[in-house]
């Protein structure tokens, strides 16, 4: 089952209308624009690893500033988009749980964005987070974005059936809340869900669930993965603030921006 979510995503990443769709997004995200802004003088001395690139979104805006850079993404359709419009730069077919090619304390900056570690299953995700971790320098940076649990009521009563004003959109939200129900047939009924996968309706159900996790335990695995200094930011809020702050807990937002340290002083 695991290796046929698997498939599915990847399949789904292969797709080239939906690599010609992230192709056409170079918009950073609030938190990757604070994140850029923030270690802009820094930049030029660090050596970054891109997870989860797509189609090369952030590579537009970290790659040209930075010591040096290497994009990865596990869908060949995704790297051959950014190898033909980033020539400059350098992309490769792999898989964010297993970087076998880096060594330890390899890279001063690593960034998987929009939420593409939650395409992992809880076990994998764990290695992933590991692996970024591994390859970091001392004092390197690790930053992700995840789907925040606390966002789910509003993606269960997005999808719930609503008589329309017309007979056409009536039976289209019909049809949509009996799509999300066959996917998650008992979510309602778990609501509050601290973490769990869910089938989110992303790119029309062709996808595989994804995880989500209330930004208070997000927090509480990387204090126990050692990492320090942890900030949080809302995907729309620019600002980071600290993972000790009682409002992590009770963010709202869609997803949430993670960024910390790994132990040590930078080189």
């Amino acid at each position: 089952m695991k290796r046929q979510r698997s498939d599915r995503d990847r399949r789904t990443y292969e797709d080239p209308q939906i690599v010609s769709s992230y192709g056409r997004h170079r918009e950073l995200q609030a938190p990757e624009q604070t994140l850029l802004d923030q270690l802009g003088p820094d930049l030029d001395r660090m050596e970054m690893l891109d997870l989860g690139v797509g189609a090369g979104r952030t590579a537009w805006h970290f790659a040209p500033r930075v010591k040096s850079y290497l994009g990865l993404d596990y869908a060949k359709a995704m790297v051959e988009r950014c190898r033909r419009d980033l020539p400059a730069y350098r992309f490769i077919e792999g898989d964010a749980s297993d970087l076998g090619f880096a060594g330890d304390n390899s890279y001063d900056l690593v960034l998987f964005s929009y939420n593409g570690i939650d395409h992992l299953e809880p076990p994998v995700r764990e290695r992933a987070l590991a692996e970024m971790k591994r390859v970091l320098r001392p004092g390197g940076v690790m930053v992700f974005s995840s789907h925040n649990a606390n966002f789910l009521p509003t993606i269960v009563d997005r999808f719930r059936f609503r008589f329309q004003s017309t007979l056409r959109e009536t039976a289209r939200s019909l049809k949509w809340a009996m799509v999300f129900n066959l996917h998650n047939p008992t979510l309602r009924f778990r609501l509050p869900l601290s973490v769990g996968v869910v089938n989110d309706g992303t790119h029309s159900f062709k996808s595989s669930g994804l995880y989500y996790i209330r930004p208070d335990l997000q927090v509480a695995a990387l204090e126990r993965l050692d990492m320090q200094d942890i900030r949080c930011a809302p995907n729309e809020s620019a600002v980071y603030c600290r993972a000790s702050d009682p409002g992590v807990a009770t963010f709202a937002s869609a997803w949430v921006y993670y960024r910390c340290r790994k132990p040590g002083s930078p080189r």
